[in-house]
């Protein structure tokens, strides 16, 4: 075997070993920004921070909810102009969060109480936020909310 070849062995070898490495959980300045992201997001919901949301969800940023049904930028953004919805609580609790390079993923609960056209709500949800890095700041592209629901123990 020659030289080049015990480099090239070496190499692909090296690269075999790094791909199959678990994902770091990501520099704390990288996890201290992300939860920062999230409570500035979770905030403008309740100070109708248009321009905020605007800023931190990419354009074609879909959640898809508890439910089944999805809402996208636009959507979401309607609601929070609309005189019709009110967020009085909206704050996020217990992050998980875990940094692949430019992609991330962000677990949290979050508590959810306001007015929707008439209808008082009160709940709490357990969500994923995929973000990604653009331009040195994170945003979100994709969110999935499951219901919290009380488990019993056996």
């Amino acid at each position: 075997m020659t030289t080049r070849d015990r480099i090239v062995l070496l190499g692909w070898f090296g690269a075999a070993v790094m791909s199959a490495a678990p994902a770091l959980a990501g520099s704390d300045e990288d996890v201290r920004r992300l939860i920062e992201t999230d409570k500035r997001m979770q905030h403008a919901f309740v100070t109708r921070d248009v321009a905020a949301l605007d800023e931190i969800f990419t354009d074609d940023y879909i959640l898809v909810r508890w439910d089944g049904s999805e809402r996208t930028k636009a959507m979401i953004l309607a609601e929070v102009e609309s005189p019709d919805v009110r967020w009085d609580v909206n704050e996020t609790s217990g992050w998980s969060v875990r940094v692949h390079g430019d992609a991330a993923i962000v677990v949290a609960t979050l508590h959810q109480k306001g007015v929707d056209h008439g209808k008082p709500f009160d709940s709490t949800v357990k969500f994923s936020d995929t973000y990604i890095r653009d331009r040195g700041r994170w945003r979100n592209v994709h969110a999935h909310a499951s219901k919290a629901v009380d488990v019993e123990k056996p």
